[in-house]
């Protein structure tokens, strides 16, 4: 994605003719009667013709239907202030950290605190010697209807140490965006932050690769190793990583990440352009060069058992890694083959299944024989007995805010696909034995040894006709908890019966989400990611430096591209 240009959309607007539409009492949106809004959502003003509704967070997103219905391209928010530009999809504020040009960022400097001041000026009924920030804050903590007050935690009254802003180093919000839903994981940070035991500062050149390296080249781990730890730093990145999550604690607020960005350059030169960069590569990178640097230290490899196929050995790979087994049966000859590859992430398409069904499988979950595996390359198997859902019908939900789910798009992505001379073209091992022709086949994804952290990447980049990428902007709801036991290969023990097999539950709870708003020539990362306190969950917003705390409704309504969810 290419960075995005700056905003001009401000500039035919004169603070006189604003002044005479803005109103002096906000309180429920326009629309209330008439779709009956909620009252405890963002509301925005629409700087053209004074239009005061609901922001795009809501069920009704009464501010963004009046932007398609009129093309008014600004809105600003009547408590935090922020002014956003429909045409950019962007605040002013990013969009002033990414302009290169002086003057026009004092351009929209100047306007966006002229129309702070008049705003204030406007809404101000209280002492006279107000400041801004006062009224904003009371704003903010106005009281919720009792049914809010419920599901909505107090709001905290300071700042938590793990809480900060990262700077933005030129068009770095792809980073910042992710590396705030990683200094929430937990299960990797609990052995970072433990640097008395887990001290990456020691680094083995001379690292043997053991005989459960056949999975990849020694060549190519050598490179790799080289790569962790360039000539020109002391520190590897797993260090540099460490180091940043314990100075971070030490923050009053805003953290300057430019050691481990530089230290990610170093392995991946894709990203020393200072360009607008994809989120989930960036995610990937880092997650391979951790773990790949891990081995490279003292603590080495944390898993040793020995397993077929590729291990998960680093702390990346047990708190991230599982394996995809890709199903395949030939429709013509009932051959079925499976493999399993190592994967730190699910990538799923934004769609609703379509529902075909296997109709071999009479019952609901059955066994795995062992004829079925013979030269199958199954990691920990052991002795253990592997039962599959044959079926997965799409899920039907009584009440879903939006079109699509998130368990919509992992239905689709674990549905069986027909395999065909028109669509993807199978050629059967076993038919070309038997001097047959093949052409036909049934293909499924299962999940298999499941991972502490599930990342979900929506595929909101996809290729279109003539090699032209667009982006797909339509809306997924996220549920707060997903159960993967319906899309996984179980494992139990030969003494247990299919039933007990099948009772397995794999809970995950949301703790991460990454958006991306604009479009695919220009655009802004933010990330809405979850921190406890007091054993009480509080979500927050992040864009670059910036942060503040929201509801879990906010965090649920937007364009998400990753998803984040913990084992719980």
């Amino acid at each position: 994605m290419q960075k995005q240009s700056s905003c001009n959309h401000f500039s035919k607007y004169k603070l006189e003719q604003i002044g005479n539409i803005i109103k002096t009492n906000f309180t429920k949106c326009d629309n209330a009667k008439q779709y009956k809004c909620e009252s405890d959502v963002e509301k925005w003003l629409c700087i053209e013709c004074g239009f005061f509704g609901c922001s795009r967070n809501s069920n009704n997103q009464c501010s963004l239907k009046h932007n398609q219905q009129t093309d008014h391209p600004l809105s600003i928010n009547n408590s935090s202030f922020a002014i956003w530009c429909y045409v950019c999809d962007n605040d002013l504020e990013s969009i002033i950290e990414e302009t290169d040009n002086k003057a026009q960022k004092e351009k929209i400097n100047k306007f966006v605190d002229n129309m702070k001041n008049l705003l204030f000026k406007k809404t101000k009924q209280n002492k006279s010697d107000q400041t801004i920030q006062q009224f904003q804050q009371i704003q903010q903590q106005q009281p919720l209807n009792q049914e809010t007050k419920q599901q909505v935690p107090q709001q905290l009254n300071y700042t938590l140490k793990q809480v900060f802003g990262l700077r933005n180093l030129g068009n770095t919000c792809f980073f910042n965006s992710v590396m705030q839903c990683l200094n929430a994981t937990q299960s990797l940070n609990q052995f970072y932050l433990d640097f008395k035991k887990y001290n990456f500062s020691s680094y083995n050149n001379n690292v043997e690769n053991d005989e459960d390296d056949d999975w990849t080249t020694v060549e190519s781990n050598k490179q790799i190793k080289q790569q962790m730890r360039p000539k020109s730093s002391k520190l590897s990145i797993n260090q540099v990583y460490q180091n940043f999550l314990i100075n971070s604690r030490k923050s009053k607020g805003l953290v300057d990440p430019v050691d481990l960005f530089k230290s990610v350059q170093a392995v991946q030169g894709r990203f020393r352009s200072m360009a607008q960069q994809d989120a989930s590569e960036l995610l990937r990178c880092l997650l391979d060069a951790l773990s790949t640097g891990e081995e490279n230290t003292h603590i080495g490899r944390i898993n040793k058992i020995k397993t077929n196929g590729k291990p998960k050995r680093t702390i990346v790979e047990n708190v991230f890694g599982s394996y995809l087994c890709n199903y395949l049966e030939c429709l013509d000859c009932g051959f079925i083959s499976r493999t399993f590859d190592f994967c730190l992430d699910y990538t799923v398409q934004i769609r609703k299944p379509k529902g075909l069904i296997n109709q071999r499988f009479q019952q609901e979950y059955s066994e795995i024989q062992s004829e079925e595996l013979n030269d199958v390359i199954v990691p920990y198997l052991h002795n253990s007995i592997l039962v599959q859902k044959n079926n997965n019908p799409p899920k039907i939900y009584q009440q879903k805010q939006y079109n699509l789910s998130v368990i919509d798009c992992l239905d689709a992505f674990t549905e069986y696909e027909e395999l065909n001379q028109k669509n993807n073209f199978f050629k059967c091992e076993q038919c070309a034995k038997q001097g047959k022709k093949s052409g036909r086949a049934l293909r499924k994804f299962f999940f298999y040894d499941l991972p502490q952290v599930a990342t979900i990447i929506l595929k909101r980049f996809q290729q279109k006709s003539a090699g032209r990428f667009e982006k797909v902007t339509e809306q997924v709801e996220i549920p707060e908890t997903i159960y993967l036991e319906d899309y996984t290969i179980l494992k139990g023990e030969p003494s247990q019966t299919i039933e007990e097999i099948k009772a397995q539950k794999f809970q995950y709870q949301l703790y991460g989400v990454v958006v991306h708003q604009g479009t695919m020539t220009g655009g802004h990362y933010v990330s809405y990611v979850k921190h406890r306190e007091n054993n009480q969950d509080h979500w927050f917003y992040f864009s670059d430096s910036n942060f503040k705390e929201v509801s879990l409704k906010q965090a649920l309504s937007n364009q998400a591209y990753i998803l984040f969810y913990e084992r719980v």
